[in-house]
């Protein structure tokens, strides 16, 4: 496993952090049924394989921006071109940033990052971004704060790309895991993984989702959903179950996952991707403008549930 400088300790689970490094949590283990939750670099090389798909990194903005222009405000913005091959900005960097430990306990552990203007790739306002952690006999619950710390409306939109690990029991295999999650409509995507401003039918994929029986292997995944809630991550042999609870604010599910069976992604999305760019206000898709000085909270919980 990669260096962690943060252990957290509580009802049961076990929390490993790196706070140079974005806040994330790498490791989340529940000891009473050895559940490890999230899938977890086992060294320096297989992280820089693939950055997000490991842990729970924070995205700001999250997915795709064409062009890495957009404009609010009547104010232009301009964000590095990190994705050559789709010509876009993709998420941000704030899950590379180094987070300072403002206080630790032995359960729980807040974390703050600051930047001034123009310091966070470009970015034209200052602004402050906070983890903090609390594991218990709940879980791991975390509530996240955004301060706009600028003179000037802020724009903000934020998803995490937490990684689940498959199988997360021992002795079980990926074939036993199943997926719940009320999804609403699929937003199509162009090659380039841009909206298109259509929605897929929804089929039997849904249908499978909503009712608690979808397989995560044997097939590539990839899409985007309207969808709130909870994402539970069932092992049908020994009935145990992992569940990801967002709040009502994260309106928008991106979902992933390769053929091989080895993990699963369910990111709980603040704003559609783009939406700057589709055909109705931003704000109508889950943008948050935030006043100077306002303050934002947002909450999830990842806890193990026994049948």
């Amino acid at each position: 496993m990669i260096h962690t400088d943060i252990r957290l300790t509580g009802g049961g689970y076990v929390a490993d952090l790196a706070s140079d490094r974005g806040g994330i949590c790498y490791r989340l283990l529940h000891e009473p049924t050895s559940a490890d939750i999230l899938r977890t670099p086992c060294d320096e090389a297989h992280l820089a394989e693939n950055v997000y798909l490991f842990g729970n990194p924070p995205l700001f903005p999250p997915n795709r921006i064409v062009g890495g222009r957009f404009t609010f405000e009547g104010r232009e913005y301009v964000l590095p071109l990190n994705e050559p091959a789709t010509g876009c900005h993709i998420h941000g960097a704030l899950y590379r940033m180094p987070f300072a430990i403002d206080y630790q306990t032995e359960n729980t552990v807040r974390l703050v990052y600051h930047a001034e203007a123009g310091e966070y790739i470009g970015f034209p306002h200052a602004f402050t971004f906070v983890r903090e952690y609390t594991l218990d006999e709940n879980g791991l619950t975390e509530v996240d704060e955004v301060i706009n710390d600028s003179d000037r409306i802020m724009p903000f939109l934020l998803a995490y790309h937490t990684t689940f690990n498959l199988p997360f029991l021992p002795a079980s295999a990926s074939e036993n895991i199943r997926v719940k999650l009320n999804t609403g409509r699929e937003e199509m995507r162009t090659e380039k993984f841009i909206p298109t401003g259509e929605f897929r039918v929804p089929g039997e994929r849904e249908q499978r989702f909503r009712d608690g029986t979808y397989v995560p292997c044997g097939t590539h995944l990839s899409a985007f959903y309207e969808a709130s809630g909870e994402t539970v991550l069932t092992d049908t042999t020994h009935g145990v179950s992992i569940v990801y609870d967002a709040d009502p604010q994260f309106s928008y599910r991106m979902l992933f996952q390769t053929a091989d069976g080895t993990f699963f992604v369910s990111e709980p999305q603040t704003a559609a991707i783009d939406c700057f760019h589709l055909d109705r206000p931003a704000k109508e898709y889950g943008l948050i403008s935030l006043a100077p000085n306002e303050k934002k909270s947002f909450r999830t919980r990842i806890f193990v549930k026994k049948a």
